[in-house]
């Protein structure tokens, strides 16, 4: 890695000289995250910041001094923090990872219910479905790269971890003991259930040193910053190790996104009128969009009404999942299978759509506080429309057809004609007037799907995207009472009321059986934020 390209990284994660962030970025694939991870850990080690020396020193205290500056703190487990601990150790730190939970890598070693994709998310760009890295461009050989330390693979998130923790697991569950990793004296040490809240974090003195300028100097470094005084750590918790300024060469967030908001958070003023309807979270909670069928609800039934409410990349998986049974490049596939080669080609009428995605995520990236993006995503979503415009007016009416009773679950086709008994509604909320920050391949096949069902729609049944509109209040049918459990509210009906947000004015109220509330997060970042939140990856490590 170059030297600009090391300041470069450094500069975009940086929230004090010593202390780096990963949380505060759209880093929302797993691609992304390991990219990151591992530039950043490249940058922290060929910067100097943490210094890593193969031949340590023989003098004792200056041996001391030389294990200081070669260990780094890391807040989480996740793909992140695991990613980024073991590319630096392997490098020659020594890094001390702080994990809340008990294991590693969160709610994804339960979920056999998502894939995981390495390349879909770069759609429409002609390596979206390789499923591999390095990308590989049309007609060019395959480029050199160095491997990652956590290698990404087509999987469920159950796939991904085991495989990891099959290559890892003397690492991951070492009971707390440093393990040495590669060939330069790393080592990683995790602490499971210690709570990274739980520490003060003192680097006023690099940054003091920092502020301070001689004429011909820059005032911040990478050169300057590697001389400045080690990052100190104290802990308050009541269990071991017990820290008090304990010395570190550099800090790095990697607790994740936040908290995810699956449940009611009523304005200020307002009283809750959720009745305690909790939502599933989007890893952790099995949904019941199962491939094979719906989950059976109490008494063995299907779902009868499906609520997703939600604008984002989470909303619009679980739509497609709810009325496909699929989604991503298998949903892509099952289209293309319907109407032969030739017959599905988006692509070519993505120029458009790509370049106002480019100028919605700029806008997004920059925005000022408190700004209003609305504008560059209705170009955003016009423009994605008139890419499906142009795909379903190539199809004739009977390829029309054919791809909606291909594509479509038969509870769902059942339900678009009327047929109560044995179909089940689906219907997607949103409080936007429309979609807002996706992925392109998200976008495009929710709306197509949206067009799908539109055209097999029999009135009087309920449109099946409102705009505008969000949820007022979910009341459960007696004896149901809601308890904060996703998964005894399955199944089980709900009144819900949708307002209007351009009138102001109540829907009658609607019987749904299966509410998804995908909201986005909390953030929560324990370092402070990065102040650029839309930083583009590569799609691969830089060669």
């Amino acid at each position: 890695m170059s030297d600009d390209r090391v300041a470069q990284v450094l500069s975009l994660h940086r929230i004090s000289p010593r202390c780096y962030d990963l949380s505060s970025v759209r880093t929302g694939s797993v691609k992304d995250q390991l990219v990151r991870a591992t530039l950043l850990a490249d940058a922290l080690v060929k910067s100097g910041i943490i210094v890593v020396d193969p031949d340590p020193p023989d003098d004792p205290d200056e041996a001391a001094e030389a294990a200081q500056k070669k260990r780094l703190l890391v807040f989480g487990a996740g793909v992140s923090g695991i990613a980024l601990a073991l590319t630096a150790a392997e490098q020659g730190a020594d890094v001390t990872v702080i994990e809340t939970k008990t294991y590693a890598f969160g709610s994804w070693g339960t979920c056999n219910w998502r894939t995981v994709d390495p390349t879909e998310y770069d759609w429409p760009h002609p390596h979206w479905n390789q499923s591999k890295l390095p990308a590989q461009l049309p007609g060019r050989p395959t480029p050199p790269t160095r491997p990652l330390a956590l290698p990404p693979s087509r999987a469920s998130g159950v796939g991904l971890v085991t495989a990891w923790t099959n290559t890892h697991g003397a690492i991951l569950y070492s009971g707390g003991a440093p393990v040495a990793y590669g060939n330069n004296h790393g080592s990683v040490c995790i602490l499971y259930d210690h709570d990274a809240n739980e520490l003060s974090i003192d680097d006023s003195a690099a940054a003091i040193e920092l502020a301070r300028r001689d004429p011909g100097d820059l005032m911040m470094s990478v050169s300057k910053t590697m001389q400045t005084p080690l990052v100190r750590v104290r802990t308050h918790w009541n269990k071991l190790p017990t820290w008090v300024d304990e010395p570190f060469a550099a800090v790095v967030s990697c607790i994740g996104f936040g908290i995810e908001i699956t449940y009611e958070k009523p304005p200020k003023g307002h009283a809750p009128a959720w009745n305690g309807f909790k939502g599933h979270g989007f890893w952790q909670d099995d949904d019941g969009m199962w491939v094979n069928g719906f989950k059976p609800g109490p008494g063995g039934a299907i779902p009868s009404a499906i609520l997703i409410s939600g604008s984002g990349d989470g909303a619009m998986q679980d739509f497609q999942r709810a009325t496909t049974r699929l989604f991503g490049l298998d949903l892509y596939d099952e289209i293309l299978r319907s109407v032969g080669p030739g017959r599905f080609t988006p692509e070519n009428a993505m120029l458009d759509a790509s370049l106002a995605e480019d100028y919605a995520r700029r806008a997004h990236g920059w925005r000022p506080a408190g700004s209003s993006l609305a504008e560059s995503f209705a170009y955003w979503d016009d423009q994605y429309a008139r890419a499906i415009h142009e795909v379903w007016t190539r199809w004739t009416a009977h390829e029309q057809s054919s791809v909606a009773n291909r594509v479509l679950r038969p509870e769902v086709l059942n339900g678009l004609l009327g047929l109560t008994s044995s179909g089940t509604r689906v219907r997607w909320v949103i409080r936007e007037a429309v979609p807002t920050y996706s992925y392109g391949l998200n976008r495009f096949l929710s709306m197509l799907v949206v067009k799908l069902m539109e055209h097999v729609l029999r009135p009087p049944i309920a449109p099946v995207l409102l705009l505008r509109h969000q949820i007022a209040a979910i009341a459960p049918v007696a004896p149901h009472t809601c308890v904060g459990d996703p998964q005894l509210c399955y199944g089980e009906k709900h009144e819900v009321v949708l307002t209007d947000l351009d009138t102001n004015s109540a829907l009658p109220p609607a019987p749904y059986d299966v509410i998804l509330i995908r909201h986005g997060q909390d953030p929560a970042p324990l370092l402070g934020g990065a102040s650029v939140p839309e930083q583009q990856v590569p799609f691969d490590l830089p060669r």
